[in-house]
């Protein structure tokens, strides 16, 4: 993992300011949850993060190093959406895989990061399947695994649990 730190960060749409000069650090190995009610720019705040959206004013730094003008996949980030964002037409083993094969990792090393985040998360049984025949939080998992396997520095969780019903959150 690796630090995050954001220096007067501030996001605006048009005359809108969303996100309003937010100052954290966040260290090495912490885990932060940003609670709020709907609307008050968690997602947003995580999208600039990940660099899905630009920001309107401050810094950025991801392990140290200003961010600001890095594309999402240079930023060492990993984000897990609230929708899952995973492909129906792929088995659970080729989601899995898929940040790997955009990668251009090899088939040895997409097999080993594939089983070991299977292992991790439980759902061997589950590689061969397509997300049609999955749970929600089977879904879910598909989604971490595939952040897990490309051992970012940084992992974002858009509300992670907010699709799964009680008994699920609990698993």
């Amino acid at each position: 993992m690796a630090e995050v730190s954001l220096k007067a960060v501030k996001k605006s749409y048009g005359r809108i300011d969303v996100i309003k000069g937010v100052d954290i650090h966040i260290n090495d190995g912490e885990f932060v949850v940003f609670v709020g009610p709907s609307g008050c720019g968690k997602s947003t705040l995580l999208r600039v993060i990940a660099g899905l959206e630009d920001i309107t004013e401050g810094i950025i730094e991801i392990g140290g190093r200003m961010v600001n003008e890095l594309p999402p996949k240079e930023r060492g980030v990993a984000m897990v959406f609230q929708s899952y964002a995973i492909f129906p037409h792929m088995t659970v083993r080729e989601n899995i895989a898929f940040g790997l094969t955009i990668a251009g990792a090899s088939k040895q090393e997409k097999q080993q990061k594939v089983a070991e985040a299977a292992r991790i998360l439980q759902m061997e049984h589950l590689l061969d399947r397509r997300p049609s025949q999955l749970s929600g939080g089977q879904r879910q998992r598909v989604a971490i695994g595939r952040a897990i396997t490309r051992k970012p520095a940084v992992f974002l969780f858009d509300e992670p649990l907010s699709n799964l019903d009680a008994a699920l959150r609990m698993d």
